[in-house]
């Protein structure tokens, strides 16, 4: 049982710190004396949760039916489980110690959240086993205090709130304690309905309830809410237009994806404009009971540009920033709320904004340029410091593997040698927001095992555990086809590319070469055809592996359209429109089976578009052959 039991050990995301493997397994029926010391009602809860799946699963495995509470056959012991936290045998909150023997499985915590994340260890090994947990002591504590990861619902894709509650259930068995929710304008406020629809949005009702979800399984839901810059779509409402410190000339959909990211500033030297602030978070912080939120305060582009320029100095511009910054921070702490901001005004500043001082700076940076070292400048600064990679997935297809790979590494280690406290992993839809969920999970992943130990193995041996343990699936193969995919996204935005008209992409600086579009599309194809095989009614992971397959296909797209636009298709372009469409039907199920209707119609428009200009550029050639 030793080599069977240590494969299971490895399998566990994130890895344990120490692992030793016993002789025996332990097998937990409905008769097992449960003592549980760790006072909090969530424990007892998942523990009982747990145990009556467990052992319906022994039952089963034996041959005896589910609900039986008489000994097992042969006379194997009913085990007993004891949970409880104990400060003086692991010093730290959130680690834990798990024994199992044949007799039974005891957890001690160091807290409550070292017991809960203890337990989703032992519901890993559970899992895989089918009924027995195998011989093993673990001790194990986390790297960062916060792990977290910010998802993105504001640039176009809302997801259902069954499919939140799924992800908190993702992010839970990862063991990530903390969820940002980037909502912008996707909420619907109660002091202006109009802002959004519950279609477009998250309703205060759907927040409460996901945010009790999540407490539930020790994850905090965090608002991220930005209330200076990136302000587009509200400041481009006739009602706000003169908050914005350079007026919009256009409506909010009369916009297209660059406008919007760009988004509005709000105009900081204007008492009015911060009538607004307070409205948004009153509203925001009623629903949501996080004890920490989000400012952002990211991307001002146009401060003093506008109606201030002129009026202030570099000197005064960069006050002005503060003041409004910590204008927002005294409006949340006079609730007890801690903030957190991002780092990129305020990462070159010779001193940093006085009165934030109990603040978190989320410092960030999403490629290989990132500035990794300027972490311990916040620290050296007193300033709790959470370092923020991304999963590289906006404005691609597939999300960039490699890149996020490194970009997520370098961040782990440079924040747990220069003192961060967080890992807050971003999960951005830039540009509509075409990337599907199920691309971001590997990177995902990777940043809850990250989260939990700084130097946990990457590449091909990630990919291993990931596949079997997030997935299901036991060939890792198609996700190696998919990082090989995917790592035509590290030097081009493969969505951008994907949705830009012909007559364009041809000035485009990054386009591949010949080599890198055939290796990509091939590992696309080979990829698609993996994960179509493993979809089915039995597959836990079909909804995953539809949206992966459907990625495949636009990536294969990508490919031979820019055949297409250099006049050397694989095939005809009638066949490329075709697959186009079939491509986009298959999208949009995808899409509607886990997200609200919110921006697919704008994906549908610019693919629509571009299907009729390969389809007009077919006629002139027709006409032109003629």
């Amino acid at each position: 049982m030793v080599g069977p039991a240590r494969q299971l050990v490895e399998l566990l995301l994130p890895r344990p710190k120490q692992a030793l493997i016993a002789g025996g397994v332990c097998r937990i029926g409905p008769a097992c004396r449960i003592n549980i010391l760790a006072v909090d009602p969530r424990i007892e809860r998942f523990v009982l949760g747990w145990r009556n799946r467990f052992s319906a699963r022994s039952h089963i495995a034996d041959g005896v039916k589910p609900g039986v509470t008489e000994e097992y056959p042969n006379n194997r012991p009913i085990g007993r489980l004891l949970v409880a936290a104990d400060p003086q045998v692991v010093d730290h909150p959130q680690g834990y110690k798990l024994s199992v023997r044949p007799d039974g499985v005891e957890l001690i915590g160091g807290g409550r959240e070292g017991c809960y994340w203890g337990l989703q260890t032992l519901s890993q090994l559970s899992d895989f086993e089918g009924g027995t947990v195998a011989g093993c002591t673990i001790e194990d504590r986390p790297d960062f205090a916060t792990r977290g990861l910010l998802h993105d619902i504001t640039r176009g894709k809302v997801p259902t709130l069954e499919t939140l509650k799924m992800l908190v259930d993702r992010l839970s068995g990862l063991k990530i304690n903390q969820l940002h929710l980037n909502i912008e304008h996707a909420f619907v406020f109660s002091f202006d309905p109009e802002i959004c629809s519950p279609q477009d949005g998250l309703t205060p009702d759907e927040v409460r309830e996901l945010d009790a979800y999540a407490r539930e399984r020790f994850v905090d839901l965090v608002p991220a809410l930005a209330t200076f810059g990136h302000m587009g779509r509200i400041l481009s409402m006739e009602r706000y237009r003169h908050l914005a410190e350079i007026e919009a000339t256009k409506p909010w959909a009369a916009m297209d994806w660059h406008e919007r990211m760009r988004g509005l500033t709000l105009d900081c030297m204007n008492p009015e404009s911060f009538r607004l602030v307070e409205s948004m978070w009153t509203d925001v912080l009623d629903a949501f009971s996080s004890p920490v939120v989000n400012i952002c305060g990211d991307e001002p582009w146009d401060l003093g540009k506008g109606k201030n320029i002129g009026k202030m100095t570099s000197e005064s511009l960069g006050e002005a920033y503060a003041n409004r910054l910590r204008a927002t921070h005294e409006l949340c702490a006079k609730k007890g709320i801690r903030t957190q901001f991002w780092s990129d005004v305020v990462k070159n500043q010779p001193h940093l904004p006085a009165g934030l001082d109990d603040s978190t700076v989320l410092h960030w940076g999403y490629d290989d340029r990132a500035d990794y070292d300027k972490t311990g400048v916040f620290v050296r600064a007193g300033l709790r410091t959470h370092v923020c990679p991304g999963t590289s997935g906006w404005k691609r297809i597939i999300n960039a593997m490699d890149l996020a790979e490194r970009n997520i590494a370098a961040f782990a280690l440079a924040g747990k040698k220069r003192g961060a406290t967080g890992l807050l992993n971003t999960d951005w839809g830039d540009h509509g927001h075409f990337n599907l969920l199920a691309c971001s999970l590997h990177g995902i992943a990777l940043g809850a095992a990250l989260g939990w130990e700084a130097d946990h193995p990457t590449g091909t041996a990630f990919d291993d555990v990931f596949t079997k343990t997030v997935l299901g699936v036991d060939d890792s193969s198609g996700v190696g086809l998919l990082r090989k995919a995917s790592a035509l996204g590290d030097g081009c935005e493969t969505w951008r590319l994907l949705w830009t008209p012909l007559r364009e992409l041809a000035h485009e600086p990054n386009l591949p070469d010949w080599d890198e579009l055939n290796e990509s599309q091939e590992a696309a194809d080979t990829a698609h055809q993996w994960c179509r095989s493993l979809v089915g009614p039995s597959s836990p992971a079909s909804s995953d592996l539809e949206e992966l397959a459907t990625a495949c296909e636009f990536h294969a797209l990508l490919a031979e359209k820019i055949r297409l636009m250099r006049g050397d298709p694989s095939e005809p372009r009638e066949r490329w429109i075709e697959k186009l469409k079939s491509a986009l039907t298959r999208y949009e199920k995808c899409w509607n089976a886990r997200n609200k209707p919110s921006g697919l119609g704008d994906i549908v428009r610019v693919l629509q578009a571009l299907k009729h200009e390969v389809a007009s550029a077919t006629s002139a050639t027709r006409c032109s052959d003629t």
